[in-house]
């Protein structure tokens, strides 16, 4: 099978941008890396900084305002969407939607994001707190209610809001319940994540069903499909393929392969460190090495076709990859 054609690199900055707004955040997901180490110290990205970046992109199709933190703990987080709007196509970002008031439901709703997709990973509140480690799964499934109801007073259809539902052992019999909440809540989406582990926490190989679906959990999942068809709600998965495809797995001997990150996207932290996507902070063994460049310091152009980065791709090309590209595909996801 002939391998898919990597776009060109050089003089042609992607067109796609994952801008982590802030590394700060109201949940302990038993499941994240940020709960049990300290990659970067606290920061939130401002309007000015992400002027700066954005403004030395020809064309971007899609900013992307998530990482290792919520987003709307920076407090600038709604003029940063607004500006986003008059310069991309798209721009979306993941929420736990704790702190979604019903003031900033509004300004979400004005700014002009286009899709608000919330994670909250269980659809009941002792397997939220479990996963999530805080008590606020009344708040968030009222925060939803709310913002959809206003939208529909408002009459708009943006942000598109979602339902993410990272899957594991340790919540995969409460997938079709989740369903229903979408559908009880008037949220139209939902969709299931791969769970990205690093034996932290619940993100452990033992809790991931990825290529080790059982009899039981396979029948959850199509419990949860079919009854997404019958309620009128689009099951998907990451990876614009479905859950039950997603989960199942295949086998590769370079199975990163597929990935196409390191030629059409970018992720900046919140501290201005340039890395090759937004998986690589959760699974490297060596982050300073993973860093590839410094947005506030140097020029895009120059990171992106500098020494760092064409090393990085020449290194994902071979059969030893990159650090955090070593089990890409097979122990969590692209």
């Amino acid at each position: 099978m002939t391998p898919e054609p990597r776009p060109a690199v050089v003089g042609t900055l992607p067109r796609s941008l994952y801008l982590e707004a802030t590394n700060r955040c109201d949940s302990k997901c038993q499941t994240c890396i940020r709960t049990f180490a300290t990659l970067e110290p606290p920061a939130d990205l401002t309007l000015a900084q992400v002027r700066g970046i954005v403004e030395q992109f020809p064309a971007l199709d899609r900013a992307v305002l998530h990482g290792i933190g919520e987003p709307l703990l920076n407090r600038q987080i709604f003029e940063i969407v607004a500006y986003l709007k008059t310069q991309v196509t798209t721009v979306l970002f993941n929420s736990d939607a704790i702190s979604l008031t019903a003031a900033r439901a509004r300004r979400l709703i004005e700014s002009g994001l286009d899709a608000f997709r919330v994670s909250m990973d269980a659809a009941t509140a002792e397997s939220y707190q479990r996963l999530r480690g805080v008590d606020r799964f009344a708040r968030v499934v009222a925060n939803v209610a709310r913002l959809v109801a206003l939208q529909r007073t408002l009459e708009r259809a943006t942000p598109r809001v979602s339902l993410w539902f990272t899957a594991s052992r340790a919540n995969i019999e409460e997938l079709p319940a989740f369903v229903q909440l979408a559908a009880d809540l008037g949220v139209g989406e939902v969709y299931v994540q791969r769970l990205v582990f690093n034996g932290l926490g619940l993100a452990t190989s033992e809790n991931a069903l990825h290529a080790r679906l059982r009899e039981r959990e396979q029948a959850r999942l199509v419990e949860a499909e079919t009854l997404a068809a019958r309620l009128g709600i689009a099951m998907r998965a990451s990876g614009l393929t479905t859950p039950l495809a997603s989960l199942q797995g295949g086998d590769s001997a370079r199975p990163w392969a597929g990935c196409q990150r390191p030629w059409t996207l970018a992720y900046v932290t919140a501290n201005g460190h340039v890395l090759p996507c937004c998986i690589s902070p959760w699974v490297a063994r060596d982050y300073p090495g993973l860093i590839l460049g410094h947005a506030f310091h140097e020029r895009f152009e120059s990171i992106w076709d500098g020494a760092r980065y064409q090393r990085f791709r020449t290194d994902f090309e071979s059969a030893t990859p990159p650090d955090p590209c070593r089990g890409c595909g097979l122990l969590w996801s692209i």
